[in-house]
């Protein structure tokens, strides 16, 4: 059985999967603004949050693997209340709340 044509025929445009990456990002709508965060008006480049990219706004260090962290991407254990960043941090969404564990308490929670 022969499949079945397009009901629409060319009034459709076509739709391609776009990947959006940083390179993207940083040429877009929010450029001017995206290249603030990251580059100081002198053109040198700060120390960036590991996790975002973003102009680093305080010390916090993640408490695992000592990343630089910016305020927004810093994240406190709930049993410990270490540091913790994205990638070190374990939410555990058993229960009613999400619970955050950094990686040393996740290891006995286990």
């Amino acid at each position: 059985m022969p499949k079945r044509g397009c009901p629409f025929a060319d009034a459709v445009p076509l739709q391609l999967k776009v990947r959006v990456g940083q390179r993207e990002l940083s040429r877009g709508v929010c450029a001017e603004q995206h290249s603030r965060e990251i580059f100081d008006l002198s053109g040198a480049a700060t120390r960036a949050c590991s996790s975002c990219v973003r102009a680093l706004d305080g010390t916090a260090v993640c408490g695992q693997c000592e990343r630089a962290l910016c305020g927004r991407c810093v994240r406190a254990c709930c049993r410990c209340g270490a540091v913790a960043c994205s990638l070190c941090a374990l939410v555990d969404c058993g229960d009613v709340h999400e619970t955050l564990l950094c990686a040393s308490c996740a290891m006995f929670e286990a």
